[in-house]
């Protein structure tokens, strides 16, 4: 038999021990040995100043220091490292850190301990600074962040800077930090996608105010500047407005054209940046299935667009209809998937809705008729998951591949469930609650599904739900009503769960792998809701349709992380006069903006601007890297 460890010893004989995990003895170690500078084998010396360290503990979270400390120059003899124009207050707060895991951050210092931090390779250090210069990141600010990151070749700043400049793009020109970008700075925001403008002569303007400011410096940059310009974007009127500034120029460009239609417009400028896009709600208003098979109306406008913010309503093209379909969007693109056709029959079909085209197409079938299923989209993949057929409940579940265009079977899941509340985040897949099997039993719990592991883990729940809805936040999922029960629920095979179970107007805050919040708080909505459809729209959660009780439905409310209760919004889902229908899905979807629509949408041939010649040989400043040559008359 094994001798037992020390710390079955230590149980068996009653001893009461404290558990210390590595993390903290190394922590408290190092404090207790740089308050008594004893293993210090190494000096820093800035300002005049001498700061004995450990060389092992710096080589371990430093190249820099590992690079010093392993060569055979002098500083890894000697053990003195002189860091010039270092100020030594930024030094001891950033090897305060090193050794005790606390660091004083603030604006007036944060850039500085940045550069240091950046300098000397200290990476623990750096992400804790870039994490907090990006919750600091202001219209003041926001510029010299993006210089600071690229300068410093941070990738997460970078990318937060970016973020912000795109959303508040309109405020980039005016600022008095843009006219002193250098031209890859310049370079590098006018590419982006995210910026957030409605047109491309506003993307144009930026750059012809940027070089007002120095042009006989600026103009050699202009050339490799315009080649971010997406020119089939640009009507005639804003193609003349550049043409008449490059013409007060010396020397000007000469423009490329060729002859393309709406869809080539599209194609050939490498896509729509954010701005050209607006946000609508899209509703998926189904009756059930004997009320289709009985209706005398026309069942055309079962997909509709709703803009919260003017009331309008627009109709999507039609589309046969299904009851009980998987819905879904992927930025400009709508998905609906399966469903139950009049005729009784189970549909296996994905239709694809582009807003951009402003039409359906159909892909690529399931590999298995599904109705009531879950449809989720994560990661460039539709997952069809569950769901109903003739055959019975079934707890197959596949994927599609949106850029490939395939289908392909992913891991079964382990209970057959329906009327779930689902959503994707972070790579992950999340269905809350549910009937379970087909003995309408409900499941009390969370299914995870990694898409990486092609896996799923079941999470417990000390709570029954059924018929809620989900909606996925920045940092987590947001749960809204549904039947709900403390109990475990026994079968009913021949009730309904609505006569069961309340109906609750209960919403909670779920983080990653289904651990419930205890920190954000929602509010209950303002009555019991089921099977209502539920989205995000410019950061407010909608939340429309569904049935209290075992009546439908009619109204949306709205709300706001920070606010105290929902809204009612000042209209009903239908209008006056027509039927009511369950809201079956809500989804965000992109839709192009009016003014890009007429060039995108079906647009006739014609000429087209697509960028800028070659620079043609002849006099020396015209063969001048970035430098534009001279446009033909």
């Amino acid at each position: 038999m094994d001798p037992p460890s020390f710390a079955e010893s230590s149980e068996k004989d009653g001893e009461a021990k404290t558990s210390v995990s590595l993390k903290s003895c190394f922590s408290q170690g190092l404090k207790q040995l740089r308050q008594a500078q004893e293993l210090c084998n190494a000096t820093l010396v800035a300002g005049g100043k001498r700061f004995p360290c450990n060389r092992a503990l710096l080589a371990s979270v430093s190249p820099y220091f590992q690079a010093v400390f392993t060569s055979d120059f002098k500083e890894s003899r000697d053990g003195e490292v002189l860091l010039q124009g270092l100020d030594p207050s930024i030094l001891q707060n950033l090897l305060t850190y090193l050794y005790s895991g606390e660091m004083t951050l603030c604006p007036e210092t944060a850039e500085e301990l940045f550069t240091a931090a950046s300098r000397l390779q200290l990476l623990p250090a750096l992400n804790l600074i870039s994490r907090y210069l990006l919750d600091q990141v202001s219209e003041e600010n926001c510029l010299r962040f993006y210089a600071l990151a690229r300068d410093h070749n941070n990738t997460n700043l970078l990318r937060g800077t970016l973020r912000y400049l795109g959303l508040h793009f309109e405020l980039v020109p005016k600022h008095r930090d843009f006219q002193h970008l250098d031209p890859g700075a310049v370079s590098g925001l006018i590419s982006s996608d995210q910026l957030n403008t409605s047109s491309e002569i506003e993307v144009f303007r930026a750059v012809q105010c940027w070089v007002n400011v120095a042009p006989s410096q600026r103009l050699v940059a202009l050339q490799t500047l315009l080649q971010h310009i997406r020119w089939p974007l640009l009507t005639d009127a804003e193609m003349s407005e550049i043409q008449a500034f490059l013409a007060t120029l010396d020397h000007h460009s000469e423009l490329d054209w060729e002859d393309l239609d709406g869809a080539g417009r599209l194609q050939r400028s490498g896509g729509l940046r954010r701005g050209m896009f607006q946000e609508r709600i899209v509703c998926i208003k189904v009756p059930r299935l004997r009320d289709i098979l009985s209706a005398n109306e026309d069942m055309d406008c079962y997909v509709e667009c709703l803009n919260p913010v003017t009331g309008s309503r627009t109709k999507l093209p039609h589309l046969e209809l299904v009851a009980l379909p998987g819905c879904s969007v992927l930025e400009h693109k709508l998905y609906i998937s399966g469903g139950k056709h009049p005729d009784a029959t189970y549909s296996n079909a994905l239709h694809e809705y582009d807003s951009l085209a402003d039409h359906w197409v159909q892909l690529p079938s399931m590999s298995t008729p599904r109705s009531v299923h879950i449809f989720l989209t994560c990661k460039q993949k539709h997952f069809a998951l569950s769901g109903w057929n003739d055959t019975g409940p079934l707890a197959t579940a596949e994927s599609f591949d949106v850029i490939h265009q395939t289908w392909a079977s992913i891991a079964s899941l382990p209970i057959v469930l329906r009327f779930s509340a689902s959503a994707a985040f972070k790579a992950k897949l999340y269905l809350i609650g549910g009937d379970a099997d087909s003995d309408e039993v409900l499941y009390q719990g969370i299914l995870v599904y990694d898409i990486a592991l092609d896996t799923w883990t079941q999470v417990p729940l000390d709570f029954s739900l059924h018929g809620a809805s989900a909606v996925t936040m920045e940092t987590g999922i947001c749960v809204i009503g549904g039947f709900f029960s403390k109990k475990v629920t026994p079968p009913y095979p021949n009730r309904r769960f609505s006569q069961l179970l309340p109906c609750t107007p209960k919403c909670f805050f779920m983080h990653e792998d289904g651990v419930i919040s205890k920190e954000v708080t929602i509010p209950p909505l303002p009555l019991p809701l089921a099977f209502a459809g539920a989205t995000c729209f410019h950061g407010r959660v909608y939340v429309m349709g569904g049935v209290c009780t075992s009546r439908t439905h009619d109204a949306i409310y709205h709300w706001q992380p920070g606010e105290a209760a929902w809204t009612q919004y000042p209209e009903a889902l239908s209008r006056q006069g027509t039927v009511v229908r369950r809201v079956l899905k809500c989804v965000t979807l992109k839709v192009v903006r009016p003014n890009l629509a007429a060039l995108i949408q079906g647009a006739p041939v014609k000429r087209v601007a697509v960028g800028l010649k070659a620079p043609s040989k002849g006099r020396p400043e015209d063969n001048c890297p970035g430098f534009p040559s001279q446009a033909s008359p």
